[in-house]
């Protein structure tokens, strides 16, 4: 995710660092030229959906050794807003153009941990039943996904439910999401049934709630551990973080006294 990012920054700094249209004009060095083709290519494009498959099968899957997945889903969602008053405050006072968002992954994962906790209750914490819900809501999205596209009529405030893309890549009648989230968006079709296939197999394959592979326990583990406990952090500060690197960079030694994209 990280790299993803940084490629994706690399390539919008590229105007300041080489000139506008550096990509068409064989200019840039061999990195950030890389970035750009990679940040729109098909590879990257089936990449991000393998991983995006397995990032949130295990956020699905963590939320059966979760205590209290009302508790994590509402702190989340109180996080996912203040992030969309950030991007809406760099927009609106920085002047940082497409990096609104309205319901970006921390959003989507709030809903997801909220619609959890919901079945888990309605359930009485029963494992096996959890995950025959969860088998209901991955099938019920895949149909969704596959055999309905919303008409033009439907109102703008369900996109966060409907795809701005068609299985077929067409685009949304209903609404853009350069319009709705430019900056990040996440949808829950088809994007519950990648976080909810976790929560089918979860009950079976941690039902001891023991690690699966004992064996790749050790020391050589904490720094991933370390990252693992403090996800949201790390997904929080990154992209700030390096932005704000490549602009110091682009103000001190590339254009002296202009900050690049900001």
């Amino acid at each position: 995710m990280i790299l993803d990012h940084l490629a994706m920054l690399l390539d919008m700094f590229g105007d300041s660092w080489y000139g506008s249209y550096w990509y068409y004009m064989g200019r840039g060095d061999a990195l950030t030229r890389f970035c750009h083709f990679w940040t729109y290519s098909d590879v990257r494009t089936v990449i991000h959906n393998i991983v995006l498959v397995f990032f949130l099968g295990v956020s699905g899957m963590a939320c059966s050794f979760s205590r209290s997945n009302r508790k994590r889903g509402a702190v989340l969602m109180i996080v996912a807003l203040l992030y969309t008053a950030a991007t809406v405050l760099g927009e609106d006072v920085l002047g940082i153009s497409g990096i609104l968002v309205t319901y970006g992954v921390l959003h989507f994962l709030a809903t997801c941990m909220l619609i959890y906790a919901l079945v888990d209750f309605l359930c009485m914490r029963n494992g096996r039943s959890v995950a025959i819900c969860c088998a209901g809501i991955v099938g019920i999205t895949l149909i969704l996904y596959f055999c309905y596209t919303p008409p033009a009529s439907t109102p703008v405030y369900f996109a966060f439910l409907f795809p701005c893309r068609d299985i077929f890549g067409n685009p949304s009648l209903f609404y853009s999401a350069a319009e709705i989230s430019p900056g990040d968006l996440f949808t829950l079709i088809p994007y519950a049934a990648f976080f909810f296939w976790g929560g089918i197999i979860a009950p079976f394959v941690y039902n001891d709630r023991n690690s699966i592979l004992p064996r790749l326990d050790g020391r050589w583990n904490k720094p991933l551990c370390f990252v693992g406990r403090h996800a949201l952090v790390v997904y929080l500060i990154h992209v700030p973080l390096m932005a704000a690197i490549c602009a110091l960079v682009t103000y001190l030694f590339v254009t002296p006294g202009s900050w690049g994209i900001f």
